[in-house]
């Protein structure tokens, strides 16, 4: 790789992580000001992030994949701002409190659901991720769920990729199969492509769906992540805007000015019940007893 920063300008990096070699001292240089850039991020979007920045200098393959993991995990160790910034979502499906029946936000991996988690709990939307490109019976069991809970509208953030474009595609038949809900892509669209020109990276020509998606839209390819952290977050929000009634939008405002207003109060309940709490596993009770005896005192 050609020299793009002197190494002079990267000796601080050597002397803080311990890097050895020109490649990787640059990638760690890339990943600090790239973190820098957000307030919350998976190692997987930081992965996706390199790949469509640096599109010339790194290929998004598994072996890069565990490159990138290496040197964020060693930085993460040192670096405790950095680790900070770094969440590992577990849960398929999430439902915030008086949640929005009508409308559910699907995204297609957790890195999507890990940037604009708390967007969505502001909105009242529950969220649910597809992990990828699963198996017909992963959007069955999602779609009916959202049947089940009379949903009307399902808002998708997913790449324009091969397999992006038809996890939209497989959804959108299941609905016409008598599923009902409607389906709209919020991001990635061409139409933010167009005007926002993010970067891109060639389409994986492994990909059994490639042929096609090249035939349609040529041989580049577009990550959500590869859209600015603000820039993203505004799109999302003016989307869940678009599409949410007025007089919801109007109450979920309540709803947050009214969290805020008892949030002191909250805060101070939860230090007194791990205080009693505390005293209680002292004499020696199981978790079970503390929690049976403080819901008594308090669950009513």
């Amino acid at each position: 790789m050609k020299m793009v920063v002197p190494v002079e300008n990267l000796e601080w990096l050597r002397d803080k992580f311990k890097s050895k070699g020109y490649n990787s001292l640059l990638l760690e240089w890339r990943i600090q000001k790239i973190c820098g850039g957000y307030s919350r991020l998976t190692v997987r979007q930081l992965f996706y992030i390199i790949c469509s920045r640096f599109a010339k200098d790194y290929p998004a393959t598994r072996n890069f994949y565990k490159k990138v993991v290496y040197h964020s995990t060693k930085m993460r160790r040192v670096d405790l701002d950095l680790a900070r910034k770094f969440r590992d979502p577990t849960r398929e499906f999430t439902t915030p409190p008086l949640a929005y029946k009508k409308v559910v936000v699907f995204v297609e991996k957790d890195s999507i659901k890990n940037f604009i988690s708390d967007i969505a709990a502001g909105y009242r939307l529950p969220i649910q991720v597809l992990r990828g490109y699963g198996s017909l019976t992963c959007f069955q069991k999602a779609l009916a769920r959202a049947k089940k809970k009379g949903v009307e509208l399902i808002l998708y953030l997913g790449d324009l990729d091969p397999s992006g474009i038809d996890i939209q595609r497989c959804m959108e038949g299941e609905m016409d199969s008598g599923l009902g809900a409607k389906i709209v892509r919020i991001a990635i669209t061409w139409s933010q492509v167009r005007r926002l020109k993010p970067p891109s990276r060639r389409v994986n020509l492994k990909d059994s769906r490639a042929k096609k998606f090249i035939e349609l839209h040529g041989d580049r390819c577009y990550e959500i992540e590869a859209l600015r952290p603000r820039t993203l977050r505004r799109i999302v929000e003016e989307g869940f805007k678009k599409y949410l009634p007025a007089d919801f939008l109007a109450a979920a405002k309540r709803m947050e000015v009214a969290a805020r207003a008892v949030r002191p109060v909250t805060e101070k309940f939860r230090r007194l019940l791990e205080k009693e709490a505390f005293k209680l596993a002292n004499l020696g009770w199981s978790p079970e007893d503390i929690r049976r005896e403080l819901t008594k005192k308090y669950g009513r």
